[in-house]
């Protein structure tokens, strides 16, 4: 299970979105501008948090998340208690096997 938060972003056309991701065991960040179908940009700008246990505490995400968006404290208590929600919960079966496969690459 993760968890998916949407948070104000400092300018208009952007997305920001920050969470827990059980399975991968992170937290992560991610903004995109939203843009017409025929514009050749990539409409990802950041993502973080794309790996296994990339991202160990919400507050890592504060300075890199800092030109597009304000991570408040209500923020990264939401995150925390996201990531609490979800210790007793372990990937799964299929999860730790994708998991497993996507390290190997």
């Amino acid at each position: 299970m993760s968890s998916r938060n949407t948070i104000p972003a400092r300018a208009p056309g952007l997305n920001v979105v920050v969470g827990w991701d059980n399975p991968m065991r992170t937290f992560f960040a991610q903004v995109d501008r939203q843009q017409e179908d025929d514009d050749p940009r990539d409409p990802i700008i950041l993502w973080l948090g794309s790996s296994s246990g990339e991202v160990l505490r919400p507050e890592d995400l504060v300075v890199p998340l800092a030109q597009y968006a304000e991570l408040t404290e209500e923020d990264m208590e939401e995150l925390r208690a996201d990531r609490a929600a979800d210790l007793d919960r372990g990937p799964s079966p299929l999860q730790r096997a994708m998991l497993g496969h996507a390290r190997r690459r």
